[in-house]
């Protein structure tokens, strides 16, 4: 059976949109929209491979809108370069990968559905400050989850966007680390040049 997917083919982010009710890849059916940016769109998704229980997913669509075929052909590659790299990754604050793959200009990667806040809302509701204790709690958890990373072999990881909103507390409290969008493999540089939330 041919994929279903309603996807708006332009090179502008805002137009990248997967209706509420699409199938994507025969597989994955979309609930709702939970965050966009401009890199990517990332939606709330039902896993119809279980159809005896409700398995949410969440999927991250990013626009490959490179005229040149070669140059679309070097970005999926470098997309599933990433991918296999993100796969290796096993932390209790990352998100798990589930399934990753490209249609027409778009590709999606498949996570695990995280059920919480990100650290910018709770801050964005909070009256005043946040109790110090929660805070501490909070930072060693990301000092951690960073320490994972950067020991990671045979490579380290470098994250490199480092901001509330891409960190989320989910229902039982617990920090997780989302968005390795720009992450990169360790490369000892001395040109200077920075990429990232400093």
């Amino acid at each position: 059976m041919k994929p279903v997917m309603n996807t708006k083919q332009s090179n502008n982010s805002e137009d990248i949109s997967l209706q509420k009710g699409t199938r994507l890849s025969d597989r994955y059916l979309i609930q709702e929209t939970i965050s966009t940016s401009p890199m990517s769109t990332v939606y709330q998704a039902r896993d119809l491979h279980f159809p005896n229980v409700v398995k949410l997913v969440a999927v991250k669509e990013m626009a490959n809108p490179a005229a040149d075929s070669q140059d679309r052909d070097t970005k999926v590659k470098n997309f599933d370069r990433k991918v296999n790299l993100l796969a290796t990754l096993s932390h209790p604050s990352i998100p798990r990968i589930f399934d990753y793959f490209t249609l027409g200009r778009h590709s999606y990667l498949v996570l695990e559905y995280i059920q919480g806040e990100t650290l910018e809302t709770i801050l964005s509701n909070s009256p005043g400050f946040l109790p110090q204790e929660q805070v501490i709690q909070w930072t060693i958890g990301l000092c951690e989850v960073l320490q994972y990373l950067h020991s990671h072999q045979p490579e380290p990881v470098i994250f490199r966007d480092m901001n509330p909103s891409n960190i989320m507390l989910d229902q039982h409290n617990n920090l997780m680390l989302v968005d390795f969008g720009i992450a990169i493999i360790f490369q000892d540089r001395e040109d200077g040049s920075l990429t990232g939330t400093q």
